[in-house]
C-alpha cells in the first residue's frame, strides 16, 4: 500500500492532537479514572500515527509495525469504554453480558496482536493476495461492531438529563469505530484494501479530536442506570453483529472451497443469510423470545413497571381512527384487549362484558377460527373469578391442577388449546367482565409476578369500561331528557290549541249559521292543523339532532295582528296599537316564524289567564334607535292578579313552575329562549293586584341580512 504525503500531514495532525488530548485529559489535581483511560488511549492513538509518519520516511523499519499500531489503538479505546461501563456492571451482579463481551474482546485483540506480530496483516495492507486477508478484515470487522455496541450501551445507560454531555463522546468514538468497520467492509468485499481510504484516516481522526477534547471538559462521566429497554437494544445490536461476522466467515469458506463457482456461492449466501437475518429480526416471535430471555438472566423482575404501566394507558387512551371511530365503546374494548395481551406477547385475546344476565363477547382482537359462546354469572368459571377474583390457567384446568376442583369448562374452551388465561375484570368489587387471553407467541410459565400484574391491569381495564358504560347512561339520560324537554313544550302548545279549539267549538252553537263565522272556523281549523302537523314533526325528530330554526324574514305587524285576532275569540277587551309610522308595516326581522308566533301567543295567552274576562288588554308596538328603525319593542300590558318580585326572580322562567292550577309553568320560559335565540330579550314588570306588562324587543333587519337571508334560502 502507497503512503502518500496526504497520508503523512493528517497523521502528523493526528499525532499532534492526540497528544494534546493526552495531556489535557490529566492537566487537573484530581483526574479520575476515566480521565486516565481516556489520557492513555489517546497517546496510543498518538502513538499509532506517529507509527505512520516514521513509515513514510523510513518503510523498511516502521512500515511492519503500522497493523500493530491500530490493533493497539483500537484496544485502548475499548478500554476506555469497559472503564465507563464497569459501575454499571458492579451495580447489577446479573448483568453478564458486557463482562462476556469484553473477556471475547480481549480474546480478539490478542489474536490480532498474535498475527500482527507474526507480519502476516502487513501483507493485507500492502495489497498483497493472502489466504489471511479476509480474516484479518473480519477479525477488525468485529472489534469495529463491538466498539459500536460499547458506546451505544454508554450512552442509553446514561441518565436522560446527562446525555447532552456524553453527546460529543458518543459521536467522536462512534466515528473513529464507523471509519475503520467502513474500511475493513470494503477491504473484505472489494479487495484490495483502499489507498485512499487507508491515508486520509489520520486526517479524520485528527477531526475528532476537538470533540474528544470539548468532551473531556464538560462533565461527561455521568451516572449511568440500567433499564430492560438498555439492555434489549445492546443485546440486539449484539446478535446483528455476531450473525454478520459468521455471515462473513461462511462467505468466505465458501469461496475458498467453491472454485470456479465460488465468488457465485458467496454471493448468493450473503443475499440469502441477509434476508433470513432481517426475516427474523423483525419476528414477532423473535422479539419476544428476546425479552423473555432477558427478563429471566439479567434482571430480579420480570417486568419494568413503568413502562408496562404507561404502555397500557397510552395503549387504551389513544384516540381511535377510521370506522371504530363512530363506536367509542366497540374501540375502547378492543384496545383494552390489545393493552392486557402485549404484556404476555399474546397475539388474540376475547374481552367478555356482563349484561346483567350472561357475560357476552362483545370485541374480539386478532382472533382467528374461534365462534365465543356467552358465559352464564352462575358458570363455574364466572363464579370463580368473581369469589376470588383470581387469574386462571386454563392449562392447569385441562390437567385438574391446582385449587380449581372439578371446574368444568364450555366447549370451546376445553377443545381449544391455543386458549390459555380468563383475567377477571373487577371494578368496586364487582365483575365487570372476563378477558380470555390466547397462548403467547413463545412458551413461558407465570409466576405470582404475572398473576399480580394482570390483576392489577384487569382492575384499570374495568374501571375504563366501567366509565365508558356510565358515560354512555348519561348519554343515553340527556337523550331522554331532550325529548321530554320537547314533549313538554309541544304539550304547553297542545293545550293552547286545545283552548283555542274549545272556543270555536261554543261559538259554533250560536254562529254556525253565520257564512263569515263558518269561513272564520275553516280558517281556524286548518291553522290548529298545520301547527298540530308541525308539532308531530318536533316530536318525531330523533334525540339528539340539531335541527335548527327556519330563518327567514319575517314581518311582524302581520303576524301580531293574527295573533291579537285569534286571541280577541277567547278575550274580547283585547286590543292592539301601533305606533303611526306607516315603515314598520314593511320592516322584517330574521327568524323562524313559528316561533316568533309561538312567543307572542305564550304571553297574550299568559295575560288572558291572569285577567278577569272583562278586564282589558293591551299590546302595542313601537320601533327605537336611529331614525327610529333599529329595534322594534312589544309590550302586552294586562290589568289582572300581577306577580311578586320573589316569584319573577326566582320561579317565573324556572321550567314547571306555575301560579296556574292547570298550568305548565314553561310559557315564560320558552317565550324568553326564543327571544334570546333572536338576537333579543324579554323583561317583565309586575305589581301583585295591579297588573304586568312584558316587553320584547327584537332587533330589525337590515337590508343586506334581507338579501343574505334570502340567497342563503335559495
Amino acid at each position: 500500500m502507497q503512503l502518500t504525503d496526504i497520508g503523512l500531514f493528517g497523521h502528523l495532525l493526528a499525532f499532534l492532537g492526540f497528544s494534546g488530548l493526552a495531556v489535557s485529559a490529566l492537566w487537573r489535581r484530581t483526574a479520575s479514572a476515566s480521565a486516565r483511560w481516556m489520557s492513555f488511549a489517546a497517546m496510543v492513538t498518538a502513538l499509532w500515527a506517529l507509527t505512520f509518519v516514521l513509515a513514510v520516511f523510513d518503510p523498511a523499519r516502521f512500515a511492519f509495525w503500522l497493523t500493530a499500531a491500530g490493533t493497539l489503538r483500537s484496544a485502548a479505546w475499548i478500554g476506555f469504554l469497559v472503564a465507563m461501563l464497569r459501575p454499571i456492571w458492579q451495580r447489577d451482579s446479573r448483568l453478564r453480558f458486557n463482562f462476556v463481551l469484553a473477556g471475547a474482546m480481549g480474546c480478539l485483540v490478542s489474536l490480532q496482536l498474535a498475527l500482527d506480530l507474526l507480519g502476516s496483516t502487513f501483507l493485507v495492507l500492502a495489497g498483497e493476495s493472502s489466504p489471511i486477508a479476509p480474516l484479518f478484515n473480519i477479525l477488525r470487522m468485529t472489534v469495529a461492531v463491538s466498539g459500536l455496541v460499547l458506546i451505544h450501551n454508554m450512552f442509553v445507560n446514561t441518565e436522560q438529563g446527562g446525555r447532552d454531555a456524553v453527546r460529543l463522546l458518543t459521536i467522536a468514538l462512534s466515528g473513529m469505530f464507523i471509519y475503520d468497520l467502513n474500511l475493513h467492509t470494503l477491504a473484505y468485499l472489494l479487495p484490495p484494501p483502499s489507498s485512499d481510504l487507508y491515508n486520509i484516516r489520520g486526517t479524520v481522526f485528527a477531526l475528532l479530536v476537538p470533540l474528544l477534547l470539548i468532551a473531556s471538559r464538560e462533565g461527561w462521566v455521568a451516572r449511568m442506570q440500567v433499564s430492560r429497554q438498555v439492555v434489549f437494544h445492546s443485546v440486539s445490536f449484539s446478535m446483528i453483529g455476531a450473525y454478520l461476522i459468521v455471515m462473513a466467515l461462511l462467505a468466505y469458506g465458501l469461496r475458498l472451497f467453491g472454485g470456479d463457482w465460488g465468488r457465485l456461492f458467496q454471493v448468493t449466501f450473503l443475499f440469502a443469510t441477509i434476508t433470513l437475518g432481517a426475516i427474523i429480526l423483525f419476528s414477532p416471535r423473535f422479539r419476544a423470545a428476546l425479552r423473555l430471555m432477558i427478563a429471566k438472566n439479567f434482571f430480579a423482575y420480570k417486568y419494568d413497571y413503568r413502562l408496562e404501566w404507561l404502555r397500557f394507558i397510552a395503549t387504551v387512551s389513544q384516540t381511535p381512527t377510521g370506522p371504530a371511530a363512530s363506536d367509542s365503546a366497540a374501540a375502547l374494548n378492543s384496545r383494552v384487549i390489545q393493552a392486557v395481551c402485549a404484556v404476555l406477547d399474546s397475539p388474540a385475546g376475547i374481552l367478555f362484558v356482563s349484561d346483567e344476565e350472561t357475560l357476552e363477547p362483545v370485541a374480539a382482537w386478532q382472533t382467528r377460527n374461534l365462534e365465543p359462546e356467552a358465559l352464564a354469572l352462575d358458570s363455574p368459571i364466572v363464579r370463580f373469578l368473581a369469589e376470588r377474583q383470581r387469574i386462571i390457567d386454563f392449562d392447569k384446568v385441562r390437567a385438574g391442577e391446582g385449587d380449581h376442583g372439578d371446574m368444568p369448562l364450555p366447549g370451546w374452551i376445553a377443545s381449544n388449546p391455543r386458549i390459555w388465561l380468563a383475567v377477571p375484570l373487577a371494578h368496586l368489587d364487582a365483575m365487570v367482565g372476563v378477558l380470555i387471553v390466547e397462548r403467547s407467541l413463545v412458551p413461558r410459565s407465570l409466576n405470582w409476578e404475572d398473576f399480580d400484574l394482570l390483576r392489577t391491569l384487569g382492575r384499570q381495564a374495568a374501571s375504563y369500561i366501567a366509565e365508558s358504560s356510565t358515560q354512555m347512561a348519561l348519554a343515553d339520560a340527556a337523550k331522554f331528557d331532550e325529548f321530554n324537554r320537547r314533549f313538554a313544550f309541544i304539550m304547553h302548545d297542545i293545550k293552547n290549541l286545545v283552548s283555542q279549539l274549545s272556543l270555536v267549538a261554543r261559538n259554533a252553537e250560536r254562529h254556525a249559521e253565520n257564512p263569515e263565522f263558518r269561513a272564520d272556523m275553516v280558517k281556524t281549523l286548518q291553522s290548529s292543523v298545520g301547527k298540530m302537523n308541525d308539532m308531530l314533526a318536533r316530536l318525531s325528530q330523533r334525540p339528539g339532532s340539531r335541527s335548527g330554526p327556519d330563518w327567514q324574514p319575517v314581518a311582524l305587524a302581520a303576524l301580531v295582528e293574527q295573533v291579537v285576532a285569534i286571541k280577541r275569540q277567547a278575550h274580547a277587551p283585547l286590543t292592539l296599537a301601533m305606533a303611526t309610522d306607516e315603515s314598520l308595516r314593511t320592516r322584517r326581522i330574521i327568524g323562524d316564524p313559528v316561533q316568533i308566533e309561538q312567543l307572542f301567543l305564550h304571553l297574550v295567552q299568559n295575560a288572558i289567564d291572569a285577567s278577569a274576562p272583562e278586564a282589558p288588554i293591551r299590546v302595542s308596538i313601537e320601533t327605537q334607535g336611529e331614525a327610529g328603525k333599529n329595534r322594534v319593542i312589544f309590550r302586552i300590558e294586562d290589568h289582572g292578579s300581577g306577580m311578586s318580585p320573589r316569584f319573577i326572580r326566582d320561579e317565573l322562567f324556572q321550567p314547571f313552575r306555575s301560579t296556574k292550577p292547570n298550568g305548565f309553568g314553561i310559557g315564560a320560559y320558552e317565550a324568553r329562549e326564543i327571544a334570546r335565540s333572536h338576537g333579543g330579550r324579554l323583561e317583565v314588570a309586575s305589581r301583585e293586584g295591579e297588573g304586568t306588562i312584558f316587553t320584547v324587543t327584537l332587533p330589525l333587519a337590515a337590508a343586506h341580512q334581507l338579501a343574505d337571508t334570502a340567497l342563503a334560502a335559495q
